[in-house]
């Protein structure tokens, strides 16, 4: 448990690590004149540092897709050009689109009364979306704030502001998976495919589980167990949010 706090402890004052071990590395090359590179090897256990600065950015998201650890250290820790702003922007369109998704089943469950042109229904489903959004918004702001409340229980006196930003960083990347229902509209925009449903359910637990593990603010056994209870208290809350006798008849 000491050994696993000095690991976090070192690992929020590092600006790059080795995507191999975890090691904090100083920097992951060394430019020379004439636009020469070369790959600084990790000290302890002697593999490049991040072999991904070489490969294209798609290769890179293909190994993140794939829950490879050494691609989720290589997006945590060692790419600068995703800054803090970006993060926020993307949680704000993985909650539109969640959002988007909810809302259009709703607008499929209510499609006959939109062809007997119930102007009313019209502006139901635009209110619809705008509940939809609230329960997008708080089913996120559930799951971040209690795999938050189990880390920060964790790491105790020791946590730190840095650790935050690191820890949404990687819960915001790693819910990647909700993107992945969009396509399910195209697809079949008539019914709800379930059993992909469910894949992305379990695709968005193992990511997250992936993420926490490398960020090493949480060990890979709570980081896989704090992710499932978070989704599932999430996903709980919203369908009592849902099924809420007020809301349903506003």
């Amino acid at each position: 448990m000491a050994q696993a706090l000095k690991a976090i402890e070192e690992q929020s004052k590092i600006k790059c690590c080795c995507v191999t071990c975890g090691t904090a590395n100083d920097e992951l090359s060394h430019h020379y004149k004439e636009g020469v590179i070369k790959i600084i090897h990790c000290k302890q256990c002697q593999n490049p540092v991040d072999p991904y600065i070489e490969l294209d950015d798609l290769l890179v998201f293909i190994d993140f897709v794939l829950l490879k650890l050494r691609a989720h250290r290589h997006v945590l820790f060692n790419i600068d050009k995703i800054k803090y702003n970006h993060i926020i922007k993307l949680s704000c369109a993985f909650i539109l689109a969640n959002a988007y998704v909810k809302w259009f089943h709703l607008k499929n469950d209510q499609f006959q009364s939109i062809i007997n042109h119930d102007h009313h229904i019209f502006f139901a489903l635009e209110y619809g979306f705008y509940l939809k959004l609230i329960e997008s918004f708080l089913e996120y702001t559930i799951r971040f704030g209690f795999i938050l409340f189990i880390a920060i229980l964790q790491c105790g006196q020791k946590w730190t502001k840095e650790k935050s930003i690191l820890l949404f960083r990687a819960l915001v990347l790693s819910s990647i998976g909700q993107l992945f229902v969009l396509p399910l509209l195209i697809w079949s925009p008539d019914q709800r495919d379930y059993y992909a449903v469910l894949i992305c359910f379990i695709f968005t637990i193992l990511c997250h589980a992936q993420a926490l593990n490398a960020s090493q603010l949480l060990s890979p056994l709570i980081s896989f167990i704090s992710s499932t209870i978070a989704i599932v208290l999430s996903k709980l809350f919203i369908l009592f949010f849902s099924t809420n006798y007020f809301l349903n008849n506003v």
